[in-house]
């Protein structure tokens, strides 16, 4: 498997990004399934070779030309390519405070409602027939053109043509998201969740609460948690742990430094926790990295 990255990084966090862009190219053969988690989301196109999408207990059919769509911790698994030639796709992953982050009125957690907000005749796979697929698809590519040229302002660019994506699909596939229900989140509540992820970024070592994150954000613990977790599609909780384990796979990849030593250095206190939330993660143990 031969995979490339690309990658707009996050100021407030070093060694972090709000989006990242991979293209991958995978040889034909079947795949063992394998449940791995991220905080980002993610939007994946299909340039070649056909296959199948494992996502939970269902599968989806891959062709040229398809478009998925995948939330935050949403167990996903490309667990066949056909035979014949190699698959190569996409993936766009990006933080959701890429589009919600305060400071720019423009970009809004509403747009984000196809990842947050389903119906129950969502699917992943962007329908082949809609020709707003297709804009999708442009859209996409021009993406990958941005990150290729890197012009200036490129990391602008690439947020508007996301937003463009996420407005597109709002507008063109109404059936897979709830009718307009949900709560309105004020600017201050939105800096306080960003405060909150600061935090977290900042003391992936540290021995940190929720208690001690719900404080940062000035809320109580619930409502801290509920206001996360509407924003981000993730826990607290599960957000610090996938953010722990980014940073070890790293440090797996790019130092020879011990497996505890790398636990500790991502705040957990022994190997066998390490070693748990490791697999739970990324579905492979730790040496699998290295």
């Amino acid at each position: 498997m031969d995979v490339q990255e690309a990658r707009i990084p996050d100021a407030t966090a070093q060694g972090s990004s709000l989006l990242r862009l991979f293209h991958s190219r995978v040889s034909p053969g079947r795949r063992m399934y394998r449940e791995h988690h991220h905080t980002a989301f993610e939007i994946a196109l299909f340039k070649e070779g056909h296959g199948v999408y494992t996502v939970g207990s269902r599968t989806y059919a891959i062709a040229p030309g398809d478009v998925f769509l995948f939330s935050s911790q949403e167990v996903h698994c490309i667990t066949e390519i056909g035979p014949g030639e190699d698959m190569v796709l996409m993936n766009v992953h990006f933080e959701p405070r890429f589009i919600w982050s305060p400071g720019n009125e423009l970009f809004d957690a509403k747009y984000l409602r196809v990842f947050l907000s389903r119906s129950d005749r969502f699917e992943h796979r962007l329908d082949r027939a809609n020709p707003a697929s297709e804009v999708v698809r442009q859209l996409l590519l021009q993406i990958e053109q941005e990150f290729s040229t890197q012009q200036p302002e490129y990391a602008l660019m690439v947020k508007i043509l996301l937003l463009t994506i996420l407005a597109t699909v709002s507008r063109n596939f109404r059936h897979m998201t709830r009718e307009e229900s949900g709560q309105v989140f004020a600017k201050h509540q939105l800096t306080q969740i960003e405060a909150a992820i600061d935090y977290i970024d900042a003391n992936l070592g540290a021995d940190m609460r929720l208690e001690d994150l719900a404080r940062v954000a000035n809320m109580s613990r619930s409502y801290f948690c509920t206001v996360f977790k509407r924003l981000n599609g993730i826990s607290p909780w599960d957000y610090m742990t996938a953010r722990r384990i980014e940073k070890a796979v790293k440090l797996l990849q790019e130092t020879d430094m011990t497996v505890l030593e790398i636990a500790c250095q991502c705040g957990f206190n022994n190997t066998a926790n390490f070693n748990r939330a490791f697999k739970k993660v990324t579905g492979r143990v730790p040496s699998g990295y290295r």
